[in-house]
């Protein structure tokens, strides 16, 4: 058969795995007697994997549709508006996990006895596009890479780290060059938007390593939109692990300056600063977190990169609309990571205790869970914000960032709000960008 991409991927497709949930009443697919654990297998003869799938080959207005129901295939024909669903729901996508040994990995630095979730390395092109989720392409397939250019599956997160083989095998631990440039090319000659990751390990893929990438990964723009340079994170659970360096308060300043002064190039020639830096990159070396215009369309602020910008700038927004006071007496506590709380306290706190009858302070609470040199929020615990709280004066109510909690609301501890409020004796609640609904809710 004939390789278009090839890659060296593997070209056969999964067996469909989509099983019926849910069937709306007064639906089609109610009305055609499909059921709960049903199996969709086809539509207009392409098989269905997943809800992408679905979701693409589903708006079609005249559908032949293949479902297993007891064992045996039914074939049904629909004719629909183009917009119109069917009315079913499925079971949750299995995802592809991660066959590589990255020598950063942070879920290789969890402790014992944590819940299974919380192991689980993803590799999957699909969360990628639906959440982005960074992949490596390592091990994707070339009907996957065909099947993101016909399904148009942008943009895409991409963990690239470096572009020097030697040294991304050395860092990814595969035995292989995974022809990423090819890959990267096969996409982005089909429109495919990219954003890409460099997980930053100094004295490995920094220095000349660093701008090699940076440049070669340039040449795509502007399919590939941005470059996201973050630290490695390092735990006190780093048991046999490869022995890493963490970014220190010099390195930050000197990255700092050397990344702005190719950033300023690329505006100049390109009108976008294409690299962009972690928030944290900043904290670490004390220096300011630049202007909004650094950051241009902000294409990377899930992965904390402009995140505190857009807090600042937003934040002085609606200071503007602040009441001079409030009716009574309420006492807050901002919980911050380490790395955050200085920012914190110079820019939200000051403000806030300007309005009368507020007094709010704010907290660093202590990573003892992962050790010292983890010092954000997103990684805390409820135990060891509990640890932090515990001796201090009760306030009214804890805010909490809201990363340091997931969907279910549980810590990365088991913990949840309800314990963390019964051992306080506080209110606690997730904090929000929207300080002025909080305080329209202390009127």
């Amino acid at each position: 058969m004939h390789n278009p991409t090839g890659f060296g991927g593997i070209r056969n497709a999964t067996d469909s795995i989509m099983i019926i949930k849910h069937v709306e009443e007064d639906s089609i697919a109610h009305d055609l007697g499909l059921r709960p654990g049903d199996r969709l297998k086809k539509i207009n003869d392409h098989d269905i994997h997943d809800i992408i799938d679905y979701r693409f080959y589903v708006s079609d207005e005249e559908l032949d549709i293949t479902v297993v129901q007891n064992g045996e295939k039914r074939l049904y024909l629909v004719e629909k508006e183009a917009d119109e669903e069917l009315g079913i729901a499925f079971e949750g996508i299995q995802y592809k996990c991660c066959g590589n040994k990255c020598i950063f990995c942070f879920v290789d630095q969890n402790p014992d006895n944590l819940r299974k979730d919380l192991y689980f390395k993803d590799e999957d092109f699909r969360l990628s596009f639906l959440h982005g989720n960074y992949v490596t392409l390592t091990n994707i397939r070339d009907a996957d890479v065909e099947r993101i250019v016909e399904q148009r599956l942008t943009p895409l997160y991409v963990s690239v780290h470096a572009v020097d083989p030697e040294v991304r095998r050395r860092m990814l631990g595969i035995r292989r060059d995974d022809k990423l440039l090819e890959k990267i090319e096969f996409l982005t000659n089909n429109r495919i938007e990219i954003h890409a990751q460099i997980v930053l390990c100094p004295g490995i893929n920094d220095g000349d390593v660093l701008g090699e990438t940076i440049e070669k990964l340039s040449a795509f723009h502007p399919w590939i939109r941005s470059i996201a340079i973050v630290p490695v994170g390092l735990t006190r659970h780093r048991r046999g692990l490869y022995p890493l360096q963490a970014m220190t308060k010099d390195s930050a300043s000197s990255l700092i300056d050397w990344i702005d002064s190719r950033a300023e190039k690329f505006h100049r020639k390109m009108d976008s600063h294409f690299i962009y830096l972690a928030d944290e990159i900043y904290l670490l070396a004390k220096r300011d977190i630049p202007p909004a215009g650094r950051y241009d369309e902000f294409h990377q602020y899930e992965n904390g990169v402009g995140m505190l910008r857009y807090f600042m700038d937003d934040f002085a927004e609606q200071s503007e609309q602040f009441p001079r006071s409030i009716p009574s007496k309420h006492l807050l506590r901002l919980v911050t990571g380490e790395l955050a709380h200085g920012f914190i306290g110079k820019t939200v706190v000051p403000r806030l205790n300007e309005i009368g009858n507020l007094i709010i302070d704010a907290v660093a609470v202590k990573n003892n869970f992962y050790g010292d040199s983890v010092k954000v929020s997103g990684l805390l615990t409820g135990a060891d914000i509990f640890e932090s709280l515990k001796d201090k004066e009760p306030v009214d109510t804890v805010l909490l960032p809201g990363n340091c909690i997931n969907h279910s609301g549980l810590f990365l501890d088991d913990w949840t709000i309800d314990i963390l409020e019964e051992k306080l004796g506080s209110s606690v609640r997730v904090m929000s960008l929207d300080f002025i609904e909080l305080l329209n809710e202390l009127k």
